[in-house]
């Protein structure tokens, strides 16, 4: 019914010795896919909120 899946995958960090500029890019890689995530999930909420008003107008 709901198709909530996240469509970027983030990947968190167990330490390591990588060079400052990979970690670097590799945060901000993770950065940018979590807004993405934020972004689709606000979007799902405001279709939920549209339908749910939508719903309760007929009643």
């Amino acid at each position: 019914m709901f198709d909530m899946r996240a469509l970027y995958y983030i990947v968190l960090g167990a330490g390591g010795s990588a060079p400052a500029r990979e970690e670097e890019e590799a945060v901000k890689a993770n950065e940018n896919c979590l807004n993405q995530n934020f972004t689709i999930l606000a979007q799902k909420l405001a279709e939920l909120e549209e339908r749910l008003s939508l719903l309760e107008a007929k009643s």
